[in-house]
């Protein structure tokens, strides 16, 4: 992480690059440890890291051994070589902000159920090769649909295990909730016959990178993973974009 952080802070600094994505760790200290008895280690702070516009990007103090997380009120402006005002503490803030996907939980219950490598087996028992992975694209949605339907897949949401605690938290105290629990039960079972659709795009994602594993080994994997990157299609448009990449470096 320091050294990621220290490269991309350079950069920013000098108005060498745009930084996307999220706000970096903040991993600004410097670490060494020291022997102890009976076969201990002691892990000593003895630096830490600044980057050109002198800023530290470290975004914890520790107060009584404790980590103490640095305000917004509390960090210090400083200026980068074209003037772009910076601020230190906090990690890194991206000049592009491209939010974290959100982690879908049927996503990951298809994954952990084994349903996208078990689909993904069978397409390649009827697929004895497919195109690059530059001009692979998965089509056949509804198929996969269809195994699911097949395998009787079936998941809990989040939601529906927060409800069921607190159906048994309501039934513990004595209250009678069960008409209230049930409309909330309906609601989101309704909501949860969409998902497949409302997600398909990052199903169809999975789909595709396991797909490109199991022809192009950790390469078609890899590369696929690239293609599909949010991060790296912002960075491509921005790239064809000058007069708004200029702009964001100060560039006159």
């Amino acid at each position: 992480a320091s050294a990621s952080e220290i490269v991309s802070g350079v950069m920013q600094d000098y108005d060498r690059a745009v930084l996307m994505g999220q706000r970096s760790y903040g991993k600004g200290l410097v670490q060494n440890t020291r022997d102890l008895k009976y076969n201990a280690k002691v892990k000593m702070t003895i630096a830490k890291y600044y980057i050109p516009s002198q800023r530290c990007i470290q975004s914890v103090e520790y107060k009584n051994g404790e980590p103490v997380d640095i305000s917004d009120d509390r960090r210090t402006a400083f200026k980068t070589r074209n003037g772009r005002t910076v601020l230190d503490g906090g990690g890194l803030a991206p000049d592009v902000l491209v939010e974290k996907p959100t982690e879908r939980g049927i996503l990951k219950s298809l994954i952990d159920e084994n349903l996208v490598f078990d689909f993904v087996t069978r397409f390649c028992q009827a697929n004895e090769s497919i195109p690059s992975v530059e001009n692979f694209h998965f089509t056949d949605f509804d198929g996969f649909l269809a195994f699911l339907n097949e395998k009787n897949y079936e998941y809990e949401s989040d939601s529906e295990k927060a409800l069921k605690t607190l159906e048994a938290d309501a039934s513990e105290e004595g209250l009678n909730l069960k008409s209230d629990i049930q409309q909330l039960r309906n609601k989101i079972t309704s909501a949860k016959q969409d998902e497949l659709t409302k997600y398909k795009s990052e199903i169809i994602d999975l789909i595709e990178k396991e797909i490109s594993g199991r022809y192009y080994y950790q390469r078609g994997k890899v590369q696929m993973g690239l293609r599909n990157d949010l991060e790296i299609k912002e960075a491509a448009e921005l790239l064809k974009d000058q007069a708004r990449y200029k702009k964001i470096l100060a560039i006159q």
